[in-house]
């Protein structure tokens, strides 16, 4: 019985160090990423911001439209407005990473569906997609 115990406090202690150096690690992480702002976006080159036009035509503007103002075709079968991208108060709330994060994983909302594109697009695709996007705002 004694054995036992000591195989299962040994084990015990061993899964409160792992845990333990995880979550100090995981601290450390969300300290050091609050700690510092992220650095700004690298300017885009003319190659980003060109292949980004070309995937926007393929992927977005028949929602989002030619000029971002979220006035596409199939924009009417959605049941409201889409954010204007050409509209640079409307994307200065928006970062980056949000930005691809929605592009990623989509979105739900009481508009309509934002479908996924993380098998249609690369993340350097989505990130020229993005640098496009800026371009269009005024």
């Amino acid at each position: 019985m004694q054995i036992v115990r000591r195989r299962v406090q040994r084990a015990t202690g061993t899964f409160l160090s792992v845990t333990g150096a995880l979550s100090i690690g995981l601290m450390t992480a969300i300290h050091a990423s609050q700690a510092k702002p992220p650095a700004p976006a690298a300017k885009a080159s003319p190659e980003s911001i060109a292949n980004g036009e070309t995937l926007y035509k393929r992927q977005c503007q028949v929602c989002h439209g030619a000029t971002g103002m979220g006035n596409g075709p199939a924009a009417k079968q959605l049941k409201g407005k889409l954010p204007n991208l050409a509209d640079k108060a409307t994307l200065a709330k928006v970062t980056d990473a949000q930005i691809t994060e929605l592009l990623t994983e989509g979105k739900k909302s009481e508009i309509g569906n934002m479908p996924s594109f993380k098998t249609k697009l690369k993340p350097e695709e989505m990130q020229d997609v993005i640098n496009f996007v800026h371009t269009l705002a005024k």
